[in-house]
């Protein structure tokens, strides 16, 4: 059997089981320790801004939280009435804007516009649909004829209201692309933005009165809600948005 020399004077890197010589590559050899560590300190930074913006969120929520307690006289944050369009849409507010202004820290102007467009998104997901199911139960509640004026049809037309919402948001969101995202894939509605139409289906049974609801004090979800789509503005869909 014939053994081949290996010109052991030719740099070769073996890393990953690849064998390229240096002047195959371009750009010359990649300092693959500073690589690693390079990815490691991508992952902390991402930690740290999970981090950062999960404070920012409760922050928020808590400040608007605090409002409410003093203003309806009780230290108890769970006897708190958020029944109101303002009340929710302040909390709302309140955690996006926490949770992009904390977790912006040490980011690039780019990267905090990119949070700024997701907000966005999120505070018109919120918004766009309550408001609708807010007027269109008031409408109801006005009819004189009791087959519009009942609960079935106050449910009906909400949530007619939280789809109409959620398209709006959607055409916000997509209008708000510059030139460069103009190759990305525009933006859909996926299972995690969901999470932020669930307030929409709490407003809708609590601004409907439903019985169920106000006995079971639904409206207290609402903070956890509001701080998960805060967070999401501070972390989520950066690529995408």
């Amino acid at each position: 059997m014939e053994v081949q020399s290996v010109q052991l004077n030719t740099p070769l890197n073996t890393r990953n089981g690849y064998f390229v010589k240096k002047n195959d590559i371009s750009y010359g050899y990649v300092d693959m320790s500073k690589k690693f560590l390079y990815e490691d300190q991508k992952k902390s930074e991402a930690k740290k801004e999970k981090i950062l913006a999960a404070i920012g969120s409760a922050t928020g929520v808590s400040a608007v939280m605090g409002y409410l307690m003093k203003t309806q006289h009780t230290k108890n944050p769970f006897k708190l009435k958020i029944n109101k369009v303002g009340r929710m849409l302040s909390m709302a507010a309140a955690a996006n804007v926490g949770s992009i202004l904390l977790s912006s820290v040490g980011d690039e102007k780019e990267d905090i516009k990119k949070k700024w467009k997701e907000g966005t998104f999120q505070m018109i997901l919120t918004s766009a649909p309550m408001l609708l199911v807010d007027t269109t139960i008031k409408l109801c509640e006005r009819a004189k004829s009791k087959l519009i004026n009942n609960n079935v049809t106050k449910l009906g037309v909400s949530a007619l209201g939280v789809y109409t919402g959620s398209q709006i948001a959607l055409a916000v969101s997509n209008k708000l692309r510059d030139s460069k995202d103009a190759k990305k894939p525009e933006r859909k509605l996926k299972l995690v933005d969901m999470v932020a139409s669930l307030d929409d289906l709490v407003a809708m049974m609590v601004l409907a009165k439903i019985p169920f609801a106000d006995k079971i004090q639904i409206d207290k979800l609402l903070p956890f809600i509001y701080t998960f789509c805060g967070y999401r503005s501070g972390t989520g869909d950066k690529r995408q948005s």
